[in-house]
């Protein structure tokens, strides 16, 4: 994170969970966070009133982290902590803080100045100056009560290679980001700036910092580590600008935590520091910067499927390269093998090919200091049925920004393809524009990039192809749910919005048997899962059909597929919790018994699907990285525990 309170804005629910389901817990903070030294909120009598003196409110604002951890975990925030030192590149120190009741539990701050004090050494600068390099150097703190020796100064190199350091110290399987690719933002009076970057969506020390942990990450897998590590990038002050996605009871607890790092019960201190961030205390969260928690590279629903000999597979990013599962016996998948091909972004879109092989789609990262030279292109590979991988090869499909201005190149979403009769493939993605964009592949050759319109969607696509031969594509927008559809002869599309309230996050669409279509997505505010139907022929939307479904709410895509046995809809969410939430829907859009609940923390998005034996089976990833998979049946009033395959 850049700021103390940066995983409690942004990471919550998600992190109360994980915390109380991972063997160990390492959150690494960058910066002292300093701002102008006051411990007040702005505008008021005592912010006016109070001394300046930043080693104190960086003490105070990380007091106020340690107590909110310690809630989280212990039920107790005045939980002791117990204080040391380690050491990293260069001979820099870092203060280190362990829960003593439990001690897998531990914050690391480097307190890194946000704006280098006076008399410090020439060429020093901020830590968005130290990514590009306008800054030679970022000088450290030493926040009150800190166990460090002394002052230190990060270079851009020593402080990637610190946290490659950190990295290969702790080995986590689950690394939680900030956003280094924000969506542009216009600012006007609609769109106050607040503390956004000019012309983004988020806070520039965010963005650095989402930077340098994934340069420090790929470091780390380029030497051999993380084998089974899956990163998760969140969005920052984005979620501002669009619906909540979080349930009335996932808001309240974010609150708690929030309200307890700003120290809103002012009791009694010790600490001369004070507990905690009172800038923040009064902070409701419900229109604010915390009002979400979004996922920077959502995915698809599509990782997971049936092949063309009817055995299941699925793919993962772990390791920053796709691994995938195959049904090896029925009912039963053998552990993960690994597809050659690095820097790939978290998730993989894969379409079965006839010959009984796969055709993959992600997204390939590359980082520079320069933000005119960064890479985020869309790739492909082709994997033989054999499952003989050693001469496959990614191939480059480019960037449909390729020919705007370079810095577009990061604003790709991640691809969503449509197989099509005769072996075509249909693939889209959201892009800078934050419309939609398109090429086709015919069964030889692939088409130019196609712009094919629309406007203020957010990333996580979802589509179908219909029987005219034509694909319609859905996605969360501004005004309702952004609809196009493409026209496969000429790679054009018409683009319109159903007229629903704004989605809270991307939908899922569903082909039923008698030709209709049933579509999921999250209500604003309340993180419900409602279903809405086609009428008539099929071909328009009717917003009269709205059933709300109710749910555990939760963030990114949901997943959802018809079982022809069941003759219903079965829907898998990531939940508030960070666990699996389940439902059978009929035809009707009415949910069929009650949602069902596993509570095995997971990772990215969920997938539904079939495997040989025609069960229904629900799929994620793990904490841990390995593959879980859980068969449902229509008749069941509870779950089995997921079942992990590394």
């Amino acid at each position: 994170m850049a700021h103390q309170d940066d995983d409690l804005y942004f990471l919550n629910p998600l992190l109360v969970s994980q915390l109380r389901g991972s063997e160990e817990h390492l959150t690494v903070c960058l910066t002292a966070g300093e701002a102008d030294g006051r411990n007040a909120p702005g505008g008021t009598p005592e912010h006016a009133a109070a001394l300046v003196d930043f080693e104190a409110f960086a003490a105070a604002r990380y007091n106020g982290l340690r107590c909110a951890y310690a809630d989280m975990v212990l039920g107790d925030p005045d939980a002791k902590w117990r204080r040391e030192v380690t050491t990293l590149a260069g001979g820099t120190e870092a203060d280190v803080s362990v829960l003593v009741d439990a001690p897998h539990i531990r914050l690391v701050a480097l307190n890194l100045w946000c704006s280098p004090p006076a008399g410090a050494a020439p060429g020093a600068g901020s830590l968005p100056e130290l990514w590009t390099g306008r800054a030679e150097s970022n000088p450290t703190m030493i926040p009150l009560g800190s166990p460090v020796s002394g002052q230190h100064s990060y270079t851009r190199e020593s402080l990637i290679e610190s946290l490659v350091l950190l990295l290969e110290r702790f080995a986590p399987t689950l690394l939680w980001t900030m956003d280094p690719d924000p969506d542009p933002q216009v600012h006007n009076r609609a769109n106050p700036r607040h503390a956004d970057a000019d012309g983004y969506s988020d806070h520039s020390f965010h963005t650095a910092t989402g930077l340098f942990a994934h340069e420090a990450v790929t470091r780390w897998f380029a030497a051999g580590g993380g084998r089974r590590t899956s990163v998760e990038a969140f969005r920052g002050y984005y979620v501002r600008r669009w619906p909540s996605n979080l349930s009335p009871e996932a808001r309240a607890r974010k609150q708690r935590y929030k309200d307890v790092y700003g120290w809103a019960d002012r009791r009694p201190s010790e600490d001369p520091a004070g507990l905690g961030d009172w800038k923040v205390s009064g902070d409701l969260i419900a229109g604010g910067n915390a009002s979400g928690t979004t996922l920077r590279y959502p995915g698809s629903r599509s990782w997971a499927g049936p092949g063309a000999d009817g055995r299941l597979s699925a793919f993962a990013v772990r390791g920053g390269q796709v691994v995938h599962w195959r049904e090896d016996r029925p009912g039963e998948l053998a552990g993960s093998r690994r597809v050659p091909g690095r820097k790939l972004l978290p998730h993989v879109d894969a379409v079965p090919n006839a010959d009984g092989g796969w055709r993959l789609l992600a997204v390939r990262q590359g980082l520079t200091a320069d933000p005119d030279r960064h890479v985020r292109d869309l790739w492909t590979i082709l994997l033989p049925a054999s499952g003989d991988y050693r001469d496959v090869r990614w191939e480059s499909l480019g960037n449909p920004n390729a020919q705007s201005a370079p810095a577009k190149r990061r604003n790709i979403g991640m691809p969503q393809a449509v197989p099509l009769p005769g072996g075509r493939v249909l693939v889209l993605v959201r892009n800078a524009g934050k419309g939609l964009s398109g090429r086709l592949h015919d069964g030889s050759t692939w088409t130019p990039w196609r712009d094919l319109g629309g406007r203020d969607t957010q990333d996580g696509l979802t589509a179908v192809a219909l029987d005219d031969g034509s694909v319609e594509v859905l996605s969360a927008g501004r005004n309702g749910i952004a609809r196009w559809l493409v026209s496969t002869a000429e790679l054009t599309a018409e683009f319109s919005v159903v007229p629903t309230e704004a989605p809270a996050g991307p939908p899922a669409v569903v082909r039923l048997p008698d030709g209709g279509r049933m579509l999921f997505c999250r209500c604003r505010d309340s993180a419900s899962v409602v279903s809405l139907r086609t009428r008539g022929d099929g071909h328009v939307w009717d917003p009269s059909s709205l059933v709300d479904l109710g749910g555990h709410g939760g963030p990114g895509p949901i997943a959802a597929r018809f079982v022809p046995d069941a003759g219903a809809v079965l829907v898998a969410v990531r939940d508030d919790a960070s666990a699996t939430s389940v439902i059978w829907v009929g035809p009707d859009g009415r949910a069929r018994g009650a949602w069902l609940r596993e509570a095995t923390p997971v990772a990215g998005s969920h997938a539904v699907s079939m495997d040989s034996t025609e069960r229904p089976v629900v799929l994620a990833v793990s904490a841990g990285g390995g593959l879980l998979a859980m068969p449902v049946a229509r008749s069941t009033s509870s779950l089995t525990s997921m079942k992990e395959v590394p």
